[in-house]
C-alpha cells in the first residue's frame, strides 16, 4: 500500500524518483581532507517511469534491449541492426 500519492510527495524534503539508470563511480582524493576520498557518479542511462501511474497493486517489468551480448558468430553480429558500433573479433570468436 502507498501511504501518501506519488504526486503529492514534495520534491522539497525528498525528490522521488522511479525507474532504472545505469552508471559508474569515481573515487578521486579530496583536496581539502587528504585522508578522505569524494564519490563522483557519471550516469550515462537513465529509464524514468511515469510517476502518475504508481498506485496500490501495480508492478513494472523492464525488458532490455538488444545488446552485442547476444551474437554468437560474425554474420549475426555484423547483420546486426543495433544502433551502436559492435563488431566480432575472429581471434578470440566474440564479440568487442
Amino acid at each position: 500500500q502507498i501511504p501518501v500519492p506519488v504526486l503529492q510527495i514534495s520534491a522539497a524534503q525528498h525528490p522521488v524518483k522511479a525507474g532504472l539508470s545505469d552508471a559508474f563511480m569515481i573515487l578521486n582524493p579530496s583536496p581539502d581532507v587528504p585522508e578522505s576520498r569524494r564519490r563522483t557518479i557519471y550516469e550515462y542511462h537513465r529509464v524514468e517511469l511515469d510517476t502518475s501511474r504508481i498506485t496500490n497493486l501495480s508492478a513494472v517489468e523492464f525488458t532490455p534491449l538488444p545488446t552485442c551480448l547476444q551474437h554468437q558468430s560474425c554474420e549475426m553480429c555484423v547483420s546486426s541492426e543495433l544502433t551502436f558500433n559492435c563488431s566480432w573479433c575472429h581471434v578470440l570468436q566474440r564479440y568487442l
